[in-house]
């Protein structure tokens, strides 16, 4: 059977390229699925077993009468809408259901050991005082409206951020690829992050192929999400109002004051000089932050106009696009293994793994795929990361 030729319809494989992200897929195998869609060739079973490992599509995929109607729930709150993940990606929903189950299973080992449900997830709903739900999160992390000074860097300010963030009990887990798959990369443009609001163990995921500044953008912005008690899919600009939706536009607004204080950068903005971009670059590097959120409280504030916003936000987005085309082509060589698999799980989710594994109530084999990991590699992420505690 491997050897015969099978019919796969056409309307399949045009779901397929539809799907797959281009980047990440040999262009030897996108002309090969052209040829299956033109009838110019005709796969064997053999072949389509092989393309659905290189493609990630599921090998039962291939043989449907019509496309499948997949759902991504979470892209219903994305932040800008865009016909460009009309249908997202594989990568994309391969990476939402791994972390819908990771929250499953940390909102049922909370449960479980007597963990109440967080008062704060939600309890911004329906607020509009600004103010008040900074002040809150201020308070719930442990920080001071000035908490950036002490910082080195954007770069240092998101490692602070994202310690105080998992100590109160949210699921912090980052990554730029699909699992432990070097082959599949997540894509920026596709997404920076995304939250899984719960009351038990809301979790945030970032995109770490972003860059540090919109890496510590989203941390702030998703977890004003958990505030709100609404769901995120963050694909926009950093900080740019481009929604309709009221929860996006205060959620902006609650990052870019916890990240830059209204107070302090009237103070900045004044007592610099110098012309526009010059200034924006000052401050942002005072605020650790982004130049998008500079800018765009330059705007909020009155000291530059609409105009003068869209060149800025338009030259800040060439540079980006630059940054991104050189990151993807200085493959480097990744650096030590288990630091960066540790960088990119959670330590309380680990340790509870490990935990409930030791007590027989969770199955080694569901660790090691919630980690991506195997029993050697799961004992070493365990010692990088200090042990069970």
């Amino acid at each position: 059977m491997a050897g015969i030729s099978v019919n796969v319809k056409p309307e399949i494989i045009s779901w397929i390229l539809q799907t797959i992200q281009f980047e990440n897929i040999a262009g030897s195998v996108v002309e090969l699925l052209n040829k299956w869609r033109t009838g110019e060739k005709t796969p064997t079973f053999n072949q389509i077993e092989e393309m659905s490992r290189k493609i990630s599509i599921p090998f039962g995929y291939f043989f449907l009468d019509k496309p499948p109607m997949e759902k991504c729930g979470i892209v219903e709150y994305r932040t800008v809408d865009s016909g460009a993940i009309a249908a997202p990606s594989r990568n994309l929903m391969d990476t939402v259901d791994l972390m819908t189950d990771i929250q499953e299973w940390m909102a049922w080992y909370a449960a479980e050991n007597g963990q109440e449900e967080l008062a704060f997830v939600g309890s911004a709903g329906g607020v509009n005082d600004l103010q008040r739900v900074v002040k809150d999160i201020r308070e719930k992390l442990d920080i001071d409206m000035e908490w950036y000074a002490h910082r080195q860097n954007a770069g240092d300010a998101f490692r602070f951020l994202k310690g105080r963030v998992e100590q109160i009990s949210v699921l912090v887990m980052m990554s730029g690829i699909v699992g432990n798959n070097t082959h599949r990369k997540l894509c920026v443009d596709e997404f920076r992050a995304f939250t899984l609001v719960n009351r038990y163990a809301p979790l945030i995921f970032i995109n770490s192929c972003d860059s540090e500044t919109g890496k510590l953008f989203s941390i702030v912005h998703e977890l004003s999400h958990v505030w709100v008690g609404e769901n995120s899919f963050y694909n926009g600009q950093i900080g740019v109002h481009g929604t309709k939706r009221e929860a996006e536009k205060f959620c902006n607004a609650v990052a870019a004051e916890i990240l830059m204080p209204t107070e302090r950068f009237l103070e900045k903005w004044e007592n610099g000089s110098g012309e526009v971009v010059n200034r924006i670059e000052r401050i942002a590097k005072a605020f650790r932050c982004s130049r998008y959120v500079v800018a765009r409280k330059a705007l909020d504030n009155g000291k530059i106009s609409q105009e003068v916003y869209e060149e800025v936000a338009a030259e800040l987005t060439r540079e980006f696009m630059n940054w991104q085309r050189k990151q993807r082509e200085n493959k480097g060589s990744g650096g030590d293994y288990y630091r960066n698999l540790a960088s990119k799980i959670d330590k309380r989710f680990v340790t509870a793994l490990a935990r409930s594994a030791f007590e027989g109530k969770t199955q080694y084999t569901e660790v090691y795929r919630l980690t991506g990991t195997n029993r050697k590699t799961f004992e070493k992420l365990l010692s990088e990361m200090g042990g069970v505690g």
